[in-house]
């Protein structure tokens, strides 16, 4: 149930309207160390994707906290138009250091450096940025929370990343959905 930008979930718990919905990205970026892909499309294909229908809102918890701590879709990766599953070599997973029993922030910043690795290293779906980040990549490339931000040059590309830990393709392990968050509250006031 709605009211403005709040949500109350079926335990009465309180949630503030903060997603997809509303954020100002270009791109999104799931990480998904379970099954070693990094799923990318554009977030107005993921707002696409909820409004059709279809999709289950499920709740999301934390460990230690008492009722959910987010809402989100479970949308199977390639009912999002263009999304693209990025293979990444073994290595660059093992290096990631993914623990599912690490806190959210934790996940999220491992998710972050992961996704900034593939840029400077070319492997992410970026026309021409790596000659351009390779001139200055402290100056082509900003991280803000869970925003890397990329200097193309003429343009400039928000994308947001997110640990989707268990998300992914069901014949390789996951769930079979990416999770895709439109409300939350924050009671461990984690960054």
């Amino acid at each position: 149930m709605r009211d403005g930008n709040r949500m109350a979930t079926n335990s009465n718990v309180i949630l503030s309207d903060y997603g997809i919905q509303n954020e100002q990205s270009d791109l999104r970026a799931h990480v998904c160390p379970l099954v070693r892909r990094v799923y990318v499309y554009p977030t107005a294909e993921g707002r696409r994707a909820i409004e059709a229908g279809g999709w289950t809102a499920r709740p999301a918890f934390q460990a230690g906290v008492a009722g959910p701590t987010a809402m989100g879709y479970c949308v199977p990766p390639f009912a999002i138009r263009r999304c693209v599953a990025l293979e990444v070599r073994a290595e660059a997973w093992d290096a990631g250091g993914f623990d599912e029993t690490d806190d959210t922030s934790s996940k999220g910043q491992k998710a972050v450096r992961f996704v900034a690795q593939m840029i400077l290293n070319g492997l992410f779906p970026l026309p021409y940025a790596l000659g351009h980040l390779n001139d200055d990549p402290d100056r082509a490339m900003q991280i803000r929370g869970d925003d890397i931000i990329v200097d193309l040059g003429p343009n400039r590309v928000h994308i947001q990343v997110k640990c989707d830990f268990r998300g992914g393709d069901l014949t390789l392990g996951g769930t079979g959905n990416l999770y895709l968050q439109v409300a939350e509250r924050n009671p461990l006031h984690k960054v």
